[in-house]
């Protein structure tokens, strides 16, 4: 599993307006026997992914917090204030003809309990200590 995370959240999360989870699942054309994409296939999933985040983005009516990819699936996970917006914007960008298959689900998720979930579990690095010499 690889996960990015938008650590400029940890300190803010849960936001109150933002009381809803969307994700968007999209599954793989050809993944690679460990279930990621190619390089290739990468880079189209980058390009959707800055399509999909520009849409969704627009007028901060949602924010992109973690994006999943394991066993042949990236799922970007967003919080939004906007639930009818969330979900109109995001049909409107997979039927320009991603060449990809996708699912959507969004949710009340007032808490960001999944968000915190992978706050708990993924901690971020911590600067090696600094030894100094007497």
């Amino acid at each position: 599993m690889f996960v990015r995370m938008a650590n400029a959240f940890r300190e803010l999360a849960p936001i109150p307006t933002y009381d809803h989870q969307v994700v968007i699942s999209v599954r793989l054309r050809n993944p690679r026997p460990d279930g990621f994409p190619s390089p290739v296939e990468g880079e189209d999933l980058a390009a959707l992914e800055m399509k999909v985040c520009g849409v969704l983005e627009a007028g901060n009516d949602s924010i992109c917090v973690l994006v999943v990819t394991n066993n042949g699936l990236r799922d970007f996970i967003f919080y939004t204030r906007d639930v009818e917006g969330a979900k109109r914007r995001t049909q409107e960008v997979l039927a320009v003809g991603t060449g990809y298959v996708a699912e959507l689900w969004i949710g009340p998720d007032e808490k960001w309990e999944v968000y915190q979930q992978c706050c708990h579990f993924l901690k971020p690095a911590q600067p090696p200590e600094t030894r100094t010499s007497a």
